[in-house]
């Protein structure tokens, strides 16, 4: 069985993320909020 888990970020990954710096890229996000719901793609290779 496989779940997806959605969270929900308040704002774009682009204010974080710095083009220059890519190659040395190590984040960490905050969310609000997460959902877990029955998905994934098992279903669809069967």
């Amino acid at each position: 069985m496989a779940y997806d888990r959605i969270m929900d970020f308040p704002g774009k990954f682009s204010d974080y993320i710095l083009p220059d710096k890519i190659h040395v890229l190590n984040v960490c996000f905050n969310v609000n909020g997460m959902s877990e719901k029955f998905g994934g793609t098992a279903g669809n290779i069967a």
